[in-house]
């Protein structure tokens, strides 16, 4: 199976498209155009073709909502982010209908995003938490936490990375993923991750697990799939862990916006190969996706995605050597780094509020606070987390 380890570096990123709608008023005026970046180090481009981006499509426009207060929330009524009321789940801040739902652990499940032909992908809406990170190559990858609820056809399941190494610990939740480069399967193997609270193809666990779907056209990487209530058996079969542990404060949730944001109706994001577009839908309340200038969709709903909550979050990414001694430079990966803090930027309620990621140690949990040092209040909901290149890709937004 080939692995996207044979990409190199992402290319330099054109940070710009700004995309103006009209959401709570008639006319708006265009936003300022964006500021050049810094330049990225050269980069080798890679021999994979590049699909080309589709317009997007005009927008209707769409009802004018009623602004919401924004007052400061009473301490007492916020949501986390140290102690969660019974029922409530930490991820979402939402209460369950089935308690016994949160006495598992959650999963962290590694899904294909390119190239386009693997969209859409199948159960995305049923996670609780969602990231997109750099890969190599320049595309993009997701990683689905799955929690309160799960899907029986979750794909197609893609392979491990370093950064998951930080982001599922940071969750307390079970890596599950397809194939890696030696170097990163070697990694693996030496994490406490191993041999109980990874589940992959790449351990030995195949079917009923994980099951292949081809289809034409499509390369057989992008072809496995999985199914969470399987992986939580996994887990029961085999006597892991099944209460998780959230450690240090993780999100606060609040369903009111605070005070400090500012109008952000849409808000668009360009990796090296793909573009991300966010419009604010104030029907649903949540912020619809579109990946490459078209609707990104649940293939299991036919439905377009949507998130109470879009955070963009800045940090530093490296190229490096794993086992040089064993591998003699052949075995690199990027290296996301995910403990300390940088900066942040939270959509919610059609506003933005700018603030900073903050994790202490490999075991703490990833949080969000604001200029004040206090919370970043999240809206109860789901919740869709972009890492990015500190100083090059830029969220633009527009009233």
């Amino acid at each position: 199976m080939r692995t996207e380890m044979e990409f190199y570096l992402p290319m330099k990123l054109i940070i710009a498209l700004t995309i103006v709608g009209a959401l709570l008023a008639a006319c708006a005026a265009p936003a300022p155009a964006a500021t050049e970046p810094p330049a990225a180090p050269a980069v080798v481009p890679s021999d994979t073709p590049v699909p080309s981006a589709t317009a997007l499509p005009t927008a209707t426009p769409l009802p004018t909502a009623t602004p919401l207060p924004t007052v400061p929330p009473p301490p007492d009524s916020i949501t986390g982010p140290d102690d969660f009321p019974a029922g409530v789940n930490p991820l979402t801040g939402l209460t369950v209908d089935d308690p016994s739902v949160l006495e598992r652990r959650p999963l962290y499940i590694k899904i294909s995003n390119a190239p386009e032909i693997v969209r859409p992908q199948s159960g995305l809406s049923k996670a609780d938490v969602m990231f997109e990170y750099y890969v190599e190559g320049g595309w993009t990858r997701f990683a689905a936490i799955f929690f309160s609820q799960g899907f029986d056809h979750v794909g197609p399941v893609r392979s491990g990375r370093l950064v998951d190494l930080q982001l599922a610990p940071a969750f307390d939740a079970l890596l599950v993923f397809s194939g890696a480069s030696q170097g990163v399967t070697d990694t693996i193997r030496e994490s406490d991750m191993y041999p109980w609270n990874t589940i992959s193809p790449q351990f030995g666990w195949g079917e009923p697990w994980f099951v292949r779907f081809p289809r034409e056209g499509l390369a057989i990487e992008h072809t496995m799939y999985t199914d969470t209530s399987l992986l939580w058996q996994w887990a029961d079969d085999r006597n892991v862990r099944a209460e998780p542990s959230f450690k240090g404060p993780g999100f606060a949730f609040y369903p009111i916006p605070p005070e400090g944001g500012t109008p952000a109706a849409t808000a668009s994001l360009d990796y090296a190969r793909t573009s991300v577009y966010y419009r604010y839908d104030p029907i649903s309340e949540r912020y619809l996706r579109w990946t490459d200038g078209i609707p990104h969709t649940d293939s299991s709903t036919g439905r377009q995605l949507g998130f109470e909550n879009v955070i963009v979050i800045g940090s530093t990414l490296e190229l490096v050597d794993l086992f040089p001694e064993k591998y003699f430079g052949a075995e690199q990966s990027l290296y996301i780094e995910m403990t300390g803090t940088g900066p942040a930027t939270l959509l919610r309620d059609g506003q933005a509020f700018t603030g900073r990621w903050v994790r202490q140690g490999e075991d703490d949990q990833l949080s969000f606070v604001g200029p004040d040092g206090k919370p970043l209040l999240l809206k109860p909901g789901h919740t869709f987390i972009h890492i990015v290149r500190t100083g090059y890709e830029e969220l633009i937004t527009a009233p």
